[in-house]
């Protein structure tokens, strides 16, 4: 994953953006769990701050479902808020 740091778009709304894309593309379908935070950490170099903003994001779309403890997982379409 690439988070260009010299972009104007924050690097969470980069990263937010680059797990939308595999969302909506079925690269993670509905029920798959996202990649833990510890390996988005590895595979961007942002912090585990920047990657909780960026799923909060997500989340806030309805997109995500976070469930403390088991991790965070692509939401059903029939979840997802009416665009």
């Amino acid at each position: 994953m690439d988070i260009d740091p010299g972009s104007a778009s924050p690097p969470y709304e980069q990263l937010a953006a680059l797990l939308r894309s595999r969302i909506e593309s079925g690269e993670y379908p509905p029920g798959r769990a996202l990649p833990s935070l510890a390996r988005l950490g590895q595979e961007t170099g942002l912090s585990r701050n920047t990657i909780v903003r960026s799923i909060a994001v997500l989340a806030d779309l309805g997109l995500v479902i976070r469930r403390q403890g088991w991790g965070t997982f692509v939401a059903p379409p029939d979840q997802r808020p009416k665009a």
